[in-house]
């Protein structure tokens, strides 16, 4: 999926960077004597690698991505309140000692951390291409004007996964020597409008190629001593991965009628020496002749290894810092991720290296605040599929076989084919095997016939958005301001979810169900969602949500009881609503319906009665069959009740409530 070139300045631009560095440092000659088994094995000369930074006593993911998030902005003058998206990037949720978060999600907890109060925040996860997946989205909501600012921020401590290999390595063949590369690093971007006439980004795209989402697969072990392991086939990988990068790159560089030699410095993803050697080369043998050097390839390794999303924004930090790369110089990057993901972005530097060089700020500010204004081109969901074990999917159905029941369900409904869908976006939470990498929604690409590959017909770009159970209202929003802008025609979002709960846990369990939400413009503009809304209503409470655990090689999740953050999100409900009507400049009397989250029987019934007007409007909500939490899935559950009646018609308004234990509540207004 492209963003198409655009005249230079109407896209957006690197306000700062910002990049937090462990202070320890491991050269790969201890990575290599840390192993349980010997290993006659050459990695400093394969890869490049001298060594690595790894995150010290009580350093991990989130306290990287705050050190980065902080210095990035020490370096700008924008003010944390004008910030209108804040993204985390990150791959790592490894947040304390042996578990990982899961909720509430990580940019709720930066957005409190930092003072970014007013920005819409969510996680996106794709794998190395984390990071620039978030700049993609940033960039296309830049164009469209809809905002102004984002901040992308990515904290890496995966240096953990270094040790479980070590432990678990038997020879030179073994699938998990590739996280013997890692290193631990925090990045964050800071993006605003480009001001200038040859600044900023001109071209971003980024295709996934799902067909190879098994060459590379990180999630916990399953040795009795627990951790997380990374298993690559990094021969194929490689294979594919430049392949597939090369000529999306050509195909990019043909859009915007450029050529490598246009370029004054190449920043790949940070794998190892070898694979950029390999795609230099193919680069040359593609346009047959020598168009790129690796005197211009900006290769950070030897420091740094592979620091996962954060390696672009590594890279261009330390190149700018040592006068490898100049204010004025045309930079382009190259994306590659397990998943496969690979993507091409064509930037143009301003005064950037200056600034990160004599540690000055940025002399932009954000524009006047606008107010959102109803949407001329609604995007209508076209279909919602279900899939509920015991109708349409077994009892114990496994995260693909429940996305793939609610696919199937919402395509039929809709008429439409997988070729014909170009977004896809995975919105859950849980999922099976607690798979880490790569995206959920690359697996379903590859399993369901959503092919990006450069010998299908079309491309599409699949990726995962986590925000609790918020995630589907803001997997539905970040679709639809795709399709919006332009970048994206239909669009898939899907939900699932598997938790594998503690035995014995109190509260509500979250259900085991799948949803599928077909979304494109409605070709007759009266129909669809007509504007988003979404807040914190109070700052995460500590100790409350859940994380990933580990005990003698089991894994499972500890949460706490999710009725608590109900009841207390669930009073914001009702200010939240009137202020996205109040934006939407409608009436309550206008509503006809409202789908509510899931929400504990006593819950909703307070909420009936306490809320004038929209109270008595609350629809009822249909419960998965053994009562549990519908979570991700209560939307479009919701949704599709109430489209097929209960007192509505078509061209009545509706709205839709989210909310997540981040203690975050969206609503969005709906024609149906």
């Amino acid at each position: 999926m492209n963003i198409q070139a655009a005249p230079a300045g109407t896209g957006s631009v690197i306000d700062s960077i910002g990049v937090a560095l462990p202070d320890r440092v491991m050269t790969t000659r201890e990575v290599l004597d840390g192993c349980r088994s010997r290993l006659a094995l050459p990695l400093e000369q394969t890869t490049g690698i001298v060594s690595r930074r790894v995150a010290g006593d009580d350093e991990y993911a989130l306290d990287l991505a705050i050190r980065a998030a902080e210095d990035c902005l020490s370096r700008s003058s924008i003010e944390l309140g004008d910030v209108d998206l804040l993204i985390s990037a990150s791959i790592s949720r490894v947040d304390s000692p042996d578990q990982s978060t899961y909720e509430p999600a990580a940019a709720t907890q930066l957005r409190h951390r930092l003072g970014c109060d007013r920005a819409w925040t969510f996680d996106v996860t794709n794998a190395c291409a984390g990071q620039f997946t978030g700049i993609y989205f940033a960039d296309a909501l830049i164009r469209a004007g809809e905002i102004d600012t984002a901040l992308i921020v990515s904290g890496e401590y995966i240096s953990h996964l270094m040790r479980t290999a070590q432990l678990e390595i038997a020879d030179e063949l073994d699938a998990r020597i590739a996280c013997l590369t890692l290193g631990d690093a925090g990045a964050a971007v800071l993006l605003t409008r480009a001001g200038g006439e040859a600044e900023g980004f001109e071209h971003i795209g980024i295709r996934t190629v799902g067909r190879y989402h098994t060459l590379c697969v990180a999630g916990p072990t399953d040795r009795p001593h627990g951790g997380v392991i990374m298993k690559t086939d990094m021969m194929g990988l490689a294979a594919a991965g430049i392949r597939e990068m090369v000529a999306h790159t050509q195909q990019a560089l043909g859009a915007m009628g450029r050529s490598p030699t246009d370029f004054d410095r190449f920043i790949p993803h940070q794998t190892s020496t070898l694979a950029i050697q390999a795609a230099v080369r193919r680069t040359n043998k593609v346009f047959g002749t020598v168009v790129l050097d690796e005197r211009d390839v900006i290769n950070n390794l030897p420091r740094r290894g592979n620091t996962a999303t954060t390696t672009h924004t590594v890279a261009l930090r330390d190149a700018s810092l040592d006068g490898r790369i100049r204010t004025g110089d045309r930079v382009l990057f190259e994306v590659a991720a397990s998943g496969v993901n690979v993507g091409t972005a064509a930037y143009r530097l301003d005064g950037l290296p200056d600034r990160l060089a004599t540690g000055t700020r940025s002399q932009r500010t954000a524009p006047p605040r606008r107010r959102p204004t109803p949407w001329r081109h609604p995007v209508r969901a076209v279909a919602i599929g279900l899939a509920e074990p015991g109708a349409g999917a077994e009892a114990g159905a496994t995260t693909l076989e429940l996305i793939g029941a609610a696919t199937a369900d919402c395509l039929r409904r809709a008429g439409a084919r997988a070729s014909g869908v170009d977004l896809l976006i995975h919105a859950g939470v849980y999922r099976t095997g607690m798979i880490a990498e790569p995206a959920i929604a690359a697996i379903v690409a590859g399993e369901l016939g959503f092919d990006g590959s450069t010998a299908a017909n079309g491309e599409i770009l699949a990726f995962d958005v986590t925000n609790g159970a918020l995630g589907m209202l803001d997997g539905c929003r970040i679709a639809a301001e795709l399709i919006r802008a332009g970048a994206a025609g239909t669009a898939l979002v899907v939900a699932s979810e598997v938790e594998q709960r503690e035995p014995g846990a109190a509260g509500s369990a979250v259900a085991r169900y799948g949803s599928a939400v077909l979304l494109r413009l409605d070709p007759d503009q009266t129909t669809g969602f007509l504007g988003f809304h979404s807040r914190s209503v109070a700052p995460p409470t500590p100790g409350r949500g859940a994380w990933a655990m580990q005990s003698d090689g089991h894994n499972f999740i500890r949460a706490t009881d999710r009725d608590e953050p109900a009841a207390a999100y669930a009073e914001h409900v009702p200010a939240v609503v009137a202020e996205l009507l109040d934006r939407m400049e409608v009436r309550a009397e206008a509503i006809r319906a409202v789908v509510p989250p899931w929400l504990p029987p006593l819950v909703e019934r307070r909420l009936r009665g306490t809320w004038p007007v929209l109270g008595t409007r609350l629809a009822t909500l249909p419960s998965a069959s053994d009562g549990t939490d519908l979570f991700t899935s209560a939307m479009p559950v919701g949704l599709r009740a109430v489209s097929a009646g209960g007192g509505v018609s078509p061209g009545d308004l509706v709205v839709v409530v989210g909310a997540s234990t981040g203690m975050e509540v969206g609503a969005a207004l709906y024609r149906l």
